[in-house]
């Protein structure tokens, strides 16, 4: 058997999980299954301390059910990769997060890394591939959201922080309250001004919401969310319908394009969404759909997920050890690359 490893999953608290769609438990049992040690932290778990980040870690001794040795404090330099798993919002805690994640050494591997979770906005990087997104357009101007309405007829308003459906509204251009729900909606919980995202709506939805899950720059499974009766969100926190799909050949040829993108900004698991053959999403923070894409496929793509991780977490270290001229210590721990 080659080396076990340490991965830390930084993780909400166990008791706020959706255990029906959790991809990160299924990631942990099959690492486990493997001989590596799994490491569980929360946010509040993870302390900076100068220039070094620790964290009271819980080692993970089983998933089903859920059970953890007593907490302690190690750095996590002396991790091997990290798991980025907190859901959205992205808010100030989430961004802070990402800012703490860059004391962690170049010898730990990130998935997916702070600063491309902080330089990539799940709704806005699909305009650096703009030709496949429908039209799209990002304000805090009432009166420019209120020609973009009259312009395509109807809309959907999606907050740029969250996820799983959540806050996403559809409006349509003839609505009697149409001005004053864009006027509300502009304004955050806080009651403050703020950035939303409005799309042209996609009747397309109808036939589904299809996600696509990447792992290494790899296709590795996919299934369609179709909405449930009297519904139009294909979100499975939404009560969409899943089931198995295939690729069309643009949905394909979309991929092929984004893959370098991806992986040029280190980023590992992604879910990307089409709707219609229009790429409306990139999901990047704790993407998520393994269980319903192994239920419609009959596969287990979880387990290749780890292959994956592995090998890239070998190419990771490999590539430290030779560039910073550092030696293995100990198995998986390795020298800070900033000293």
């Amino acid at each position: 058997m080659k080396q076990a490893r340490r991965f830390l999953f930084v993780m909400d608290p166990f008791e706020t999980l959706n255990l029906a769609t959790e991809t990160s438990l299924l990631l942990m049992e099959e690492l486990l299954t493997r001989g590596h040690a799994v490491l569980w932290a929360e946010l509040s778990d993870l302390v900076l301390r100068q220039d070094k980040l620790h964290a009271r870690v819980k080692s993970l001794k089983s998933v089903a059910p859920i059970v953890f040795d007593e907490p302690e404090e190690i750095p996590v330099d002396d991790i091997d990769a990290v798991l980025v798993r907190p859901d959205p919002p992205f808010d100030s805690t989430y961004l802070h997060l990402t800012y703490l994640l860059d004391f962690v050494s170049d010898s730990v591997l990130q998935l997916n890394p702070g600063r491309a979770l902080r330089n990539f906005n799940e709704k806005l990087s699909t305009l650096r591939f703009a030709d496949l997104a429908p039209a799209t357009l990002t304000t805090m101007n009432l009166e420019v959201l209120l020609a973009f309405l009259t312009e395509h007829g109807e809309i959907v308003i999606k907050p740029l922080d969250e996820c799983s459906g959540r806050g996403i509204e559809r409006l349509a251009s003839d609505a009697p309250d149409a001005s004053e729900r864009l006027e509300a909606l502009l304004k955050g919980p806080d009651g403050k001004a703020r950035f939303i995202t409005a799309q042209k709506f996609l009747a397309e939805v109808a036939g589904g919401d299809k996600r696509v899950y990447l792992a290494g720059g790899e296709a590795i499974g996919l299934v369609n969310r179709i909405p449930a009766t009297g519904g139009w969100l294909g979100n499975i926190h939404q009560g969409a319908i899943c089931s198995a799909t295939l690729l069309t050949p643009g949905e394909h040829a979309a991929i092929e394009r984004i893959r370098p993108f991806l992986l040029e900004n280190g980023i590992f698991l992604a879910g990307l969404d089409f709707i219609g053959g229009y790429l409306t999403e990139i999901n990047i923070t704790s993407p998520s759909a393994i269980r319903q894409i192994n239920e419609v496929s009959g596969q287990e793509v979880h387990k290749r997920i780890v292959d994956l991780i592995l090998e890239r977490l070998e190419r990771t270290q490999t590539s430290f050890l030779s560039s910073s001229g550092h030696r293995q210590v100990e198995p998986g721990i390795f020298s800070r690359a900033r000293q």
